[in-house]
């Protein structure tokens, strides 16, 4: 079986099976992790843009919940309209 990158995938296994996995490195070296050595996991921008989302909900959290609802969801809105392909309907 093959998956391409960015693919989420699972196996089910109703006897025995042997998997074994095998990552390749497509973007250059400095978008990987030092010590990723197959490119398996998060890239250094997605894993710093992680961080950024948490600290902004530990923000909204000192917000009541009505406000904090708005919010969030307006940062929601903001990175949907930057980063979301559009669906075929």
């Amino acid at each position: 079986m093959y998956v391409t990158a960015l693919w989420f995938h699972n196996v089910l296994n109703v006897d025995c099976g042997v998997a074994v996995n095998v990552f390749w490195r497509q973007l250059t070296a400095d978008q990987y992790d030092r010590s990723d050595t197959y490119g398996n996991k998060d890239l250094v921008v997605a894993s710093r843009a992680g961080q950024i989302v948490d600290r902004a909900i530990k923000l909204l959290d000192t917000l009541p919940d009505d406000y904090r609802d708005f919010y969030a969801r307006k940062l929601i809105a903001r990175i949907e309209a930057r980063t979301c392909k559009p669906t075929d309907t």
